[in-house]
């Protein structure tokens, strides 16, 4: 397996492309996904045979998550710029540790600075678990998302 780090300012349309269709694959995220890396100031690959089987980034941060109507942590989101996001592994890939490799990976990349997340609670136990394991706690009241039925929790990592 080969895992990639892209700087913002080596991003190419071919980058943009893959990261896309891996999220469109994923089926969590909404809106133009080919704008999604327009918000990441680093995106990540893994490859394995020259295929793409997974992606992250650490994006501008999701102001919402921090509201009352959400984690109601209003005052925490000063504190956080950065959010660690977009996380995808193709199914037939999962609980390999890509994940946890490919978080490990932008973490070092992005240095030891605070930092944010937010996942799926009772429906990605595994992704709670690479958080926490990465130094994230969960704080703050879960939410159900309006994009699944699931529910969503803020975790916030301090430097």
């Amino acid at each position: 397996m080969e895992y990639q780090i892209i700087l913002k300012e080596r991003i190419t349309d071919s980058h943009c492309k893959t990261f896309a269709e891996l999220l469109r694959e994923q089926g969590k995220v909404k809106g133009d996904l080919n704008l999604k890396v327009d918000r990441c100031i680093m995106i990540a690959f893994v490859f394995l045979d020259g295929e793409a089987i997974g992606c992250g980034g650490i994006k501008e941060k999701t102001q919402s998550d921090f509201l009352k109507e959400k984690a109601n942590l209003p005052d925490e989101s000063q504190s956080f710029d950065w959010e660690l996001g977009y996380i995808f592994t193709k199914p037939a890939y999962s609980g390999k540790g890509i994940a946890s490799t490919l978080i490990s990976n932008l973490i070092t990349e992005y240095g030891n600075e605070n930092l944010m997340a937010s996942t799926e609670i009772s429906a990605n136990p595994g992704m709670v678990r690479i958080l926490e394991k990465n130094g994230f706690r969960h704080y703050g009241t879960p939410w159900k998302s309006k994009i699944h039925s699931n529910y969503l929790g803020l975790f916030l990592k301090y430097k």
